[in-house]
């Protein structure tokens, strides 16, 4: 609908240009936007706010001329009234919302989505790279879920998508995890063994050393750790990233590309990009990094960086905080320069990050979107500064931070599965809750809200669960449909749909949710492009609210009625919804269920 009043406008303007009335190069971005008081008609135009001094002429001006010269080829404008300095308050026929049902429905599941996908950018979306030390914990839940969601949105919006997990299997984590199975073979051997602070002492990793020992008995037992350790860290990583695997399965989520960590180092990009920097004139040798406003470094005494702040001693340094660019100016974000090279010659885990991030521009993405845990954000302007630094374009590359949210059951957070005693992991959320459970919540507030999962609550049947009350919405369109049928009324399908049908429907509600549903591709836009699936969620909650209101109000004119004529149209008016609900359902990853018992407060 809001496509047919924009066609109405840059119809209007061309024609307009054509006459030499108005003199422009191309029609700039405006919007057609639902006014906020509905008696100013059904939409508002900022056009000729936003033409004004393109053309040289007032707004007030521009909106005379675009009121006494409409063209309006479909003929779906009643009115088109000034308001204020310029907008443009527009009204439309009846018959332009009745159409929806009908346009929706030839649309089918693929209503929402755009096409063709050639239109939109080559994009990719980094998610969950959880460490291969472990399964996938709460921790890592909340990133899976928006990282999925943005991926999903992304690929509606028409854009060429591709997820990626990095794989961090390189480095002291993993050599770590492969002297900790190495203990526990020799363990299953009738050694006894010792685990020092820091090595893994979970269930997993027993079963992963008799993994190995299935597969190759005794034969590392006598072999010198250059043997071992490789061999028990590979099959550490093995085992776990196929745990990890099954989780995100068992979650809806898959990725295209694993990309490891290790295969960069392999390669030598790591230590390449190094000499890269250099190159460019941008690192220096120090014993430590300066800092952007020239102050002595002060470091929290429990931080991590501290603790190691005699490792940072010394090496080559990047200017992600002091650099500047030919007018003298500091424009990069970091507060401190960073080492990318020990004085021993060896990369930090950043210089590592570096590399990646330069593998996804060569590999040509024209956005990449990072999906991180909160904590990381002071990881942000170190990546930022070291693209810019090597004079990519550092607006192609987008974070999407998330806040941690709390698991609880009873008023009491939840850490630990009662069942393995270990830290909760995604796969025990699942079971208890449900993926699509599971995946609405972590998807229903902004990135940077704070908030508590609550899982009594969302195992409850009843209108206050907002999961259940966003699926019983398509259930109960799917009821009214399947009554009608029981009652020998059938919908006649959109095949057999006429406009007289559908010109029955004229009631106000009748037009607001028609006009809602058509919004459905607008507000997956929009969401798309802002990394933001919680406003899709959103749209269906207000439209699911809308249907329960206007269901509950006309039960003494029901949907399913004595006049055949109006039972048609309000039976598509209702498998359009359904429709519109199920896509929004698919594009982000939910089930749209056929059946569901009705909450106890209107069985």
């Amino acid at each position: 609908m809001r496509q047919h009043v924009r066609q109405v406008i840059d119809d209007t303007l061309n024609a307009l240009k054509e006459k030499g009335a108005l003199q422009f190069e191309a029609i700039p971005n405006y919007s057609v936007e639902v006014p906020k008081n509905l008696e100013h008609g059904d939409w508002a135009c900022n056009v000729c706010m936003v033409m004004s001094k393109t053309v040289g002429k007032k707004p007030i001006e521009l909106a005379d001329a675009i009121v006494a010269n409409l063209v309006d080829r479909q003929s779906i404008i009643v009115s088109v009234e000034k308001a204020g300095p310029g907008f443009l308050n527009i009204r439309l026929k009846d018959v332009v919302f009745q159409r929806v049902a009908s346009e929706v429905l030839k649309a089918g599941t693929q209503f929402g989505r755009k096409a063709p996908k050639s239109t939109g950018k080559k994009v990719m979306v980094e998610f969950v790279s959880a460490n291969p030390t472990g399964p996938v914990h709460i921790g890592h839940a909340r990133g899976a879920f928006m990282g999925d969601g943005i991926a999903r949105l992304l690929d509606a919006a028409g854009h060429d998508v591709t997820r990626e997990f990095y794989i961090n299997d390189s480095g002291k984590q993993v050599e770590t995890l492969g002297r900790t199975i190495y203990k526990r073979y020799r363990e299953l051997f009738g050694e006894t063994i010792e685990l020092v602070d820091g090595e893994y002492p979970a269930e997993y990793v027993i079963e992963i050393a008799k993994t190995w020992k299935a597969e190759v008995g005794d034969s590392f037992l006598t072999k010198p750790e250059a043997e071992w350790s490789p061999a028990a860290i590979a099959v550490g990583i093995r085992e776990n990233m196929r745990a990890i695997r099954a989780t995100l399965a068992k979650a809806n989520i898959s990725h295209d590309v694993f990309f490891s960590e290790a295969s960069l180092h392999a390669s030598g990009a790591v230590k390449s990009i190094v000499d890269v920097y250099k190159a460019r004139g941008v690192t220096y040798e120090a014993t430590e990094g300066k800092r952007k406003d020239n102050k002595e470094k002060v470091r929290d005494a429990d931080s991590k960086a501290s603790k190691y702040a005699d490792k940072q001693l010394g090496g080559t340094f990047l200017m992600t905080a002091t650099w500047q660019d030919e007018k003298g100016k500091t424009p990069l974000k970091d507060e401190e320069d960073r080492i990318i090279l020990r004085a021993d010659g060896t990369p930090v885990y950043l210089t590592a990050d570096l590399a990646y991030h330069k593998d996804k521009y060569d590999r040509g993405y024209e956005l990449m979107v990072d999906v991180f845990g909160a904590d990381h954000a002071g990881h942000v302007p170190r990546i930022q500064s070291g693209m810019h630094l090597l004079g990519f374009d550092t607006k192609k590359l987008e974070f999407a931070l998330v806040q941690i949210v709390r698991i609880t059951r009873g008023g009491e957070e939840v850490k630990v599965s009662k069942r393995k005693g270990t830290l909760f992991e995604l796969s025990d959320l699942i079971d208890e809750a449900g993926a699509d459970v599971c995946r609405f919540i972590f998807l229903m507030k902004t990135r940077d809200a704070q908030f508590d999962f609550d899982l009594d609550a969302v195992t409850k049947q009843s209108k206050d669960n907002p999961v259940f009350y966003f699926q019983y919405g398509h259930a109960r369109c799917a009821q009214v449909l399947k009554k009608a049928e029981e009652k020998g009324v059938p919908f006649v399908g959109i095949g057999n749909i006429t406009d007289a049908q559908l010109a029955r429907l004229v009631l106000p509600e009748e037009k607001m949710m028609l006009k809602k549903i058509s919004q459905l591709p607008d507000v997956v836009a929009s969401a798309a492009d802002r990394l933001e699936p919680h406003h899709v969620l959103y749209y269906c909650q207000e439209l699911i609210g809308d249907f329960h209101a206007y269901y509950t109000q006309y039960k003494s004119d029901p949907i399913v009625g004595t006049d055949p004529e109006k039972t048609q149209g309000r039976l598509a008016m209702v498998a359009a919804l359904k429709q519109t609900l199920k896509s929004a359902f698919l594009i982000l990853g939910v089930d749209a269920p056929e059946h569901m018992e009705a909450p106890a407060e209107e069985a």
